[in-house]
């Protein structure tokens, strides 16, 4: 059994190895708590996805808004630097899950998705501001 361990953890170790040097996309689906320590942690784009009707109830501080209804979303996403790492919420969690699964597409390397968005965030009891000077567009 220990060799057929070994054989595998080897034949994985030349697949990653010879895999072109690319760094695979990290996605990690976060509970609110594991959210915001990673964003104290790593600071980046801070994406809300919501519509602007949404937004104007609220919004993580520092949050930039991009409308994952529009049809430039995809467009305004690939101009953001894929170095950074980005944090995505929406209301309940169904837009950032698709809109990371764009960022990962896109080459991005680091991926933070909110689980269950601005609701799990405001029942966690997390602050939330309004849209406007603590935000950007």
């Amino acid at each position: 059994m220990q060799i057929r361990q070994l054989l595998l953890t080897s034949m994985l170790g030349t697949l990653m190895a010879c895999s072109g040097g690319t760094a695979m996309a990290q996605y990690q689906e976060c509970d609110p708590a594991t959210f915001q320590q990673k964003l104290q942690q790593d600071p980046g784009v801070l994406l809300d996805v919501r519509t602007p009707e949404e937004c104007v109830s609220g919004v993580i501080a520092g949050a930039r808004m991009l409308d994952f209804t529009t049809s430039d979303f995809k467009t305004e996403l690939a101009k953001l630097d894929r170095k950074q790492p980005v944090f995505v919420y929406c209301a309940a969690g169904g837009r950032s899950y698709r809109a990371s699964k764009q960022l990962q597409a896109l080459g991005f390397e680091r991926i933070y998705d909110l689980v269950g968005g601005m609701q799990a965030w405001r029942e966690a009891g997390n602050p939330v501001v309004p849209p406007g000077k603590a935000t950007k567009r």
